[in-house]
């Protein structure tokens, strides 16, 4: 056997790293601040690279790793890749503001990039979330003045409120609060504040105990602290047109444009919390573009990306493979290699269930829509549940009914035509977290409604935003209404596809709150999030409904006061009556696709 032989430290020198790296490079920014980002190069490389970039707020070192292949992966490819600090964050001078500042920043970098030695002139950019954000605020200029060439933005979004940070009208409480604690305490580690970081750090891990800290917009834990200050903004921006939403927007900015001057590959998760936001931006793109925008959704949640999502392994047709997707379109666009990315389909969508990739030439695609009527004895609520999904509306099912007088005890019970739950904040209905998970558990609950299908006779291909049209009435003034919906499989499991909710006193605008009148019937139409999911025969749908879904939102006070602004000794219990009449008809309208 050959013994292993020790390679001398000394000689070690001969050895190197096929990856250059200059770190701490200094970015100059209009204003005099000075950014700094890191450079990574292929060693052994004599011909003008393009330049691949990404501008985040968490330190370079990070380089969103968490989904991506590191930066140094990327450089193999035949790139040049820039890392960069955002404005406050890490080495980078000035004061970290959310997307206050990256429209400018991210121009001045991008012509930096593109005047770097050994630069090509072409410039691309890549990253998720806030890092796909900063994409969009960097393409508000034409690519004639800046060299910026191509896009990859994933999970990300062009406009803040409705898939950012509201959901139907409610702050999505848990997006908003573990982020807002996050960035303060990078904040702070950036500062070498203390006791802040230290305290932001223990509070980070102590999260469910400051969802629950009332009220929101006085949250001792960022109050009169030097970080943090931008969380007071996200939750009291309550409408849709609020400057706040309006002035960061990268819409704003990109409406100014003639046209989306840029190629983009959208990239969003079925699970993700800004799969409206991503789909809402891929839409717009569209609209403005004189350059092909390409939309990919797998199954996944917004961290990791894995075929494991929630309670269900998707197989291996889930695996993301999103890092040699991005260096095809990059290939593509920079280096002009005829790979063939630009004649796919401009929809690639994973249909969950199946376990498979369509290809579609649109989202969503060509539908015909199927109802789902609410129907039961009055008793959708606690454990005798009978809560029914039919296919035929209360009209058809209760047609044999005469009167009250002549029907029996069976007929009056089938034509009973309500069904009631009482909604107490402080005890707000619990949520999983959203994704493919079992709601069994959540569900063993005496404050919500569940409706259950007959097993289907046939496979229904989900592809869309399916529709509630809720008839219910409300002793408050204000209410959250929450609909879910899932698949029961025959063992039971009772998987959640998709969910909507609805703010009472947003039924009509984002922009115009208009309060409920108590215990009148009035009809909400609730979108629920976008899914795609092949649903076989043999199996059950379910919806239910509640008045919270804690903490995906915060909770409503059933009160004329905003959420935010609220004790927990103001929350006031709510009597919620929903209704399945002929004159009522609450309904489920389910977009499905044809089966090929």
């Amino acid at each position: 056997m050959k013994a292993n032989v020790l390679v001398p430290i000394s000689s070690m020198a001969a050895f190197h790293h096929p990856i250059d790296v200059d770190r701490l490079q200094s970015v100059p920014m209009r204003d005099g601040i000075v950014l700094y980002a890191d450079i990574y190069r292929p060693r052994q490389c004599d011909r003008p690279l393009p330049v691949l970039l990404m501008r985040l707020p968490y330190g370079r070192e990070i380089a969103s790793t968490v989904v991506y292949a590191h930066p140094s992966w990327y450089a193999a490819q035949g790139y040049i890749v820039v890392i960069q600090e955002v404005r406050g964050c890490g080495r980078s001078q000035g004061v970290f503001e959310p997307f206050r500042h990256e429209v400018e920043d991210g121009i001045d970098t991008v012509q930096w990039c593109r005047y770097l030695p050994g630069s090509s002139g072409k410039v691309g950019m890549y990253g998720f979330s806030y890092q796909g954000v900063t994409q969009f605020q960097a393409a508000a200029r034409p690519k004639t003045e800046t060299g910026l060439t191509a896009l990859c933005p994933a999970m990300a979004g062009v406009q803040f409120y409705d898939g950012w940070y509201y959901w139907g009208g409610a702050l999505a409480l848990d997006f908003v609060l573990p982020w807002a604690i996050q960035l303060a305490q990078d904040s702070a580690q950036f500062q070498q504040l203390e006791p802040q970081a230290t305290e932001l750090g223990r509070a980070r891990f102590q999260i469910q105990q400051w969802l629950h800290f009332t009220p929101l917009q006085e949250l001792e834990l960022l109050q009169n602290q030097p970080v943090g200050q931008f969380y007071f903004d996200w939750v009291t921006a309550t409408t849709s047109d609020a400057d706040y939403h309006h002035t960061l927007a990268p819409q704003t900015q990109l409406d100014c444009l003639d046209t989306f001057d840029f190629p983009a590959l959208h990239v969003s998760g079925w699970a993700d919390p800004f799969l409206v936001a991503t789909l809402h931006a891929y839409r717009y793109c569209c609209s403005k573009s004189s350059q092909l925008q390409k939309l990919v959704i797998g199954p996944w949640q917004h961290i990791p990306w894995s075929r494991q999502v929630g309670d269900v392994d998707f197989g291996p047709e889930a695996a993301p493979n999103i890092d040699r997707l991005q260096i095809r379109w990059f290939d593509c666009w920079l280096k002009d290699k005829p790979n063939g990315i630009d004649t796919e389909a401009p929809v690639q969508a994973f249909e969950m269930g199946s376990n498979r990739w369509l290809d579609l030439p649109d989202w969503p695609p060509a539908i015909q829509m199927q109802s789902l009527w609410l129907s039961s004895d009055g008793l959708a609520c606690g454990p005798d549940n009978c809560g029914r999904l039919d296919l035929q509306p209360a009209e058809a099912a209760n047609e044999t009914v005469i009167s009250r007088t002549q029907a029996s005890a069976t007929q009056i019970a089938e034509s009973f035509a309500f069904d009631t739950y009482v909604y107490d904040p402080r005890i707000a209905t619990p949520a999983t977290p959203y994704g493919p998970y079992d709601q069994r558990a959540v569900h063993r609950r005496p404050d919500l409604l569940l409706y259950t299908s007959a097993p289907l006779k046939q496979d229904w291909a989900i592809a869309g935003s399916p529709t509630f049209h809720l008839f219910a009435a409300t002793t408050a003034v204000d209410t959250d209404w929450v609909v879910k919906l899932m698949q029961v499989d025959p063992n039971g499991q009772s998987l959640l596809l998709t969910a909507g909710v609805l703010r009472a006193r947003f039924r009509n605008s984002f922009t115009q709150p208009i309060p409920v009148v108590p215990d009148e019937i009035i009809e909400y139409d609730i979108v629920l999030r976008p899914t795609c999911r092949l649903v076989y025969a043999g199996t059950c749908l379910q919806v239910a409904i509640s008045s919270g879904a804690f903490p995906w939102i915060d909770r409503n006070p059933n009160t004329d006061r905003w959420p935010a602004s609220v004790r927990f000794s103001d929350f006031q219990t709510a009597v919620q009556t929903v209704f399945h009449s002929v004159e009522c008809p609450s309904r489920l309208e389910l977009p499905l696709r044809e089966i090929s």
